[in-house]
C-alpha cells in the first residue's frame, strides 16, 4: 500500500505537466481557430465543370463577390465603380448562443464605410445586407466553413446559387440599380435554402458554386 502511494506520488507532477500540456494546446488551438474565423476575408466563386456552359463558367469562376448599393450581393470579374469587394468574416449575432460567431458581415460601400450583416431573403433566396432591422425575419445564419475551413456553409451545407434572371439582361435595369452600362457576367447569388432550386422564374440561369474564402488585403 506504501509502495503504491509512493509510486502515485511520484507520478502526479507527470500527470500535472501532461494535463496542463493538454489544456494549454487545446487554448492554442481554440484562439487559432477565434482569430481564423474573425479575419477578413473575400469571397470567390468557384464552379465545377459539370455546371453551365464554357462562357457562363468562365464569367463565374475565381470571380468575386461584391457588395452592391442596392443592398444585394453579386457575383462578377468586373464589378462596376459603385459595388466593392465582400470584405468581412464570422461575427456573434444576436439570434444565437452567447460567444457564437454564427452571423456574417461585411464592410458595406456607402458613404461612411459600416459594417454590415449578411443574410439571406427568406421570400427571394437572395443574399442581401443591411442593418439589423433589415435582417429581421430573414436567414442570419447560422453560417460556418467547411471541414477544411476553406468555404462558407449556411445551415450546415453549401446550397450557393449563382443567378442570372431574365431581367439582368435589361440595360434599363443594370444602369438603374447597378450603376453599370453592360450587366452581363453580373451574376447575383442566392442560396437553394430548401434544395428545390431556389423557386426560380422561367428563363433564369442558375448554376451551384462554392464560395471560397480568401484572405482581404489591409
Amino acid at each position: 500500500m506504501v509502495l503504491g502511494v509512493v509510486m502515485i506520488a511520484a507520478m502526479m507532477p507527470t500527470m500535472i505537466g501532461l494535463n496542463e500540456a493538454t489544456q494549454g494546446s487545446r487554448q492554442q488551438e481554440e484562439d487559432r481557430l477565434s482569430n481564423k474565423r474573425k479575419a477578413r476575408t473575400h469571397l470567390v466563386a468557384t464552379v465545377s465543370l459539370s455546371q453551365g456552359t464554357q462562357e457562363q463558367r468562365q464569367q463565374i469562376h475565381n470571380a468575386t463577390v461584391q457588395v452592391g448599393r442596392d443592398g444585394k450581393l453579386y457575383i462578377t470579374k468586373e464589378p462596376a465603380s459603385t459595388m466593392v469587394p465582400y470584405n468581412g468574416g464570422f461575427y456573434t449575432h444576436p439570434e444565437f448562443p452567447p460567444d457564437n460567431t454564427s452571423g456574417l458581415v461585411t464592410i458595406s460601400g456607402e458613404e461612411s464605410p459600416t459594417l454590415r450583416w449578411v443574410f439571406l431573403d427568406v421570400n427571394t433566396h437572395e443574399l442581401r445586407w443591411g442593418g439589423r432591422p433589415d435582417s429581421e425575419g430573414h436567414v442570419c445564419g447560422p453560417f460556418d466553413w467547411s471541414k477544411d475551413e476553406t468555404y462558407v456553409t449556411l445551415e450546415g451545407w453549401e446550397g450557393w446559387l449563382a443567378v442570372r434572371l431574365p431581367e439582368d439582361d435589361t440595360q434599363e435595369r443594370t444602369n438603374q440599380e447597378l450603376g453599370i452600362d453592360e450587366g452581363r457576367g453580373v451574376w447575383r447569388l442566392y442560396f437553394d435554402h430548401n434544395d428545390d432550386g431556389a423557386d426560380l422564374p422561367p428563363g433564369a440561369q442558375g448554376l451551384e458554386i462554392r464560395l471560397k474564402r480568401v484572405t482581404a488585403q489591409s
